[in-house]
């Protein structure tokens, strides 16, 4: 039987994160919803584990985890939503990422006459607000609990051993002939590295931008993580053998490291994931 979210678990939440006020109250759900369409990789993941499956009715082209689910889910965006493929669907509701989509694009996608819900947190904090609210609108209040208490555990476990000394940490997505990418030291990546025991280097803003090779030499970072699959880690490659990169003490010391794409770049189902695997790397090459 679905319950709601364990009131004690709810409290350690509020006192940690801030993620009720002190009127806030578990209510009666307006409306249940049978019917999801997902518009991102990391919202999809999230869904297929957490929620019931069989309400996911579409996702993008680059959903692919699990692997098992997304074969059963028809396809309704690329580049852009298909909204004529969402409108035949008559989702109850269309969850999204927020960075992914224009005002312009949500607009479309509200003419569905289904409700909206878009993630934009760029803190584990926000994140964990964010998606108690989506587990509360699917009705699986205990299973987005389990996750997000193992969110919890980790970031809690991250904190009380934390890196000595600090090093600064960059995340770049390599790309041939130096068409490279690095994240925005206010990013959510950037506050997994900063829980894991890192510092975030790089240009402000939550975004990756284009890689400033000189620019990136200055800020000469300790570690660099870039993004790779289990058969392709070319992008470690791209970094450790660019002339450009040469003085940079991550290049010098090897220690530039390739990470699941799927699970460095998402805010999904792995963040304790990935908390604990950057923490592990920071930890060992700090001693």
């Amino acid at each position: 039987m679905r319950r709601a979210l364990p009131f004690l678990f709810i409290l350690i939440s509020v006192a940690m994160f801030g993620c009720a006020d002190k009127q806030a109250k578990v209510e009666r759900r307006p409306k249940i919803y049978r019917s999801v369409v997902s518009l991102s990789p990391s919202t999809t993941e999230i869904i297929a584990t957490d929620a019931d499956s069989n309400t996911l009715k579409g996702r993008t082209r680059s959903c692919n985890y699990p692997p098992n689910l997304m074969a059963v889910v028809p396809v309704v965006a690329d580049v852009k939503p298909d909204y004529e493929r969402i409108m035949a669907i008559k989702p109850d509701m269309i969850v999204y990422d927020k960075g992914l989509y224009t005002d312009q694009d949500i607009d479309k996608l509200k003419a569905s006459g289904a409700d909206i819900y878009g993630i934009d947190a760029v803190t584990v904090s926000d994140f964990i607000k964010q998606m108690y609210v989506l587990g509360g609108k699917l009705g699986w209040e205990t299973r987005f609990n389990d996750y997000l208490e193992r969110v919890y555990t980790e970031q809690k476990a991250c904190l009380a051993e934390p890196v000595n000394p600090k090093p600064k940490v960059a995340v770049v997505l390599p790309g041939p002939g130096g068409d490279d990418y690095i994240c925005g030291a206010d990013s959510f990546i950037g506050d997994v590295i900063r829980i894991a025991g890192g510092q975030i280097v790089g240009p402000k803003g939550a975004k990756f931008e284009k890689l400033n090779a000189e620019a990136f030499v200055a800020l000469n970072p300790d570690e660099i993580f870039v993004n790779g699959t289990p058969t392709d880690v070319s992008g470690h490659g791209l970094v450790m053998n660019d002339p450009r990169f040469k003085t940079i003490t991550a290049v010098k010391t090897g220690h530039v490291s390739a990470i699941l794409s799927d699970v460095l770049l998402r805010r999904g189902q792995r963040v304790d994931e990935l908390m604990k695997q950057l923490h592990n790397l920071l930890r060992t090459r700090s001693k």
